[in-house]
């Protein structure tokens, strides 16, 4: 669609390519097949947003965590990582949400541990993503809510690490977004999904450039077009993520204040 490709950075149409990380075990959001190829929502999404903007798209998977430094460093354009949007993030980058999602816990099926409520996580090991919102959400309620008795939190890089220290009894829970929390549990059925914790807006994490306006420009242009002709909710439909969706897209910058996850 001319009107998005004519948004696109110079530098990033000359170069023909868009420069995409995204998580390697963060299904159905984005991870890697047996195969070695990067599958889902957020790289059908990658994939389609190349399109509108007459862009091949490469894609780079990776840790959660390396993806910010990545785009600090030149090295992305973007990062497909639904990202929940916080002060701290809008200091160094910028984003453009186009998907919502909130957290749930998941417990051995076979523990009657089942907690619904955060506050049913003080006392008990919990595992979560390293660098993921979560992870920065239940660390802040441990120390204000926990009191004397804490969590024991642990940081995995991939969900995959997280789920098998559940199954191996070295922690009680693990908190995530709900959409990994499906996935995860329509493969394996050593587990079971309770609660809520926050939630709200996600987003794309966009390189902060002098010319980044016009590709956060391009990129909500991209959601609202691909919300507009049906791309965006078959896209959803398929990764069964379409309880996240949003009706049109939100650009963040550094001067904008952050959504309320609480």
């Amino acid at each position: 669609m001319a009107e998005i490709a004519d948004l696109v950075p110079a530098r990033i149409r000359n170069s023909g390519t868009l420069r995409v990380a995204v998580p390697d075990g963060s299904a159905p959001l984005a991870s890697v097949n047996d195969s070695g190829q990067p599958v889902g929502m957020d790289v059908d999404m990658a994939n389609a947003f190349g399109g509108l903007m007459g862009l091949k798209v490469e894609i780079t998977p990776g840790s959660f965590d390396s993806q910010i430094p990545g785009l600090q460093s030149g090295k992305f354009d973007i990062a497909m990582g639904e990202y929940y949007i916080t002060a701290a993030r809008l200091a160094s980058v910028d984003f453009v949400s186009g998907w919502r999602d909130y957290s749930s816990f998941a417990t051995r099926a076979d523990d009657t541990y089942t907690p619904k409520l955060p506050s049913e996580l003080c006392g008990h090991g919990i595992g979560v993503l390293k660098g993921s919102a979560e992870e920065a959400s239940v660390q802040e309620f441990n120390t204000k809510s926990c009191g004397g008795h804490p969590m024991t939190i642990g940081s995995f890089p991939d969900q995959a690490a997280s789920f098998l220290a559940l199954n191996s009894q070295r922690i009680d829970a693990v908190v995530t977004g709900r959409g990994p929390l499906e996935a995860a549990a329509a493969q394996n059925k050593s587990f079971k999904i309770t609660g809520e914790m926050g939630g709200g807006p996600t987003a794309v994490a966009v390189a902060r450039t002098a010319d980044n306006a016009d590709m956060l420009k391009a990129i909500q242009m991209a959601y609202d077009k691909l919300v507009a002709d049906g791309t965006y909710g078959a896209i959803l439909k398929q990764w069964k993520t379409d309880y996240g969706a949003v009706p049109t897209a939100t650009i963040y910058t550094k001067d904008s204040t952050p959504p309320n996850y609480s």
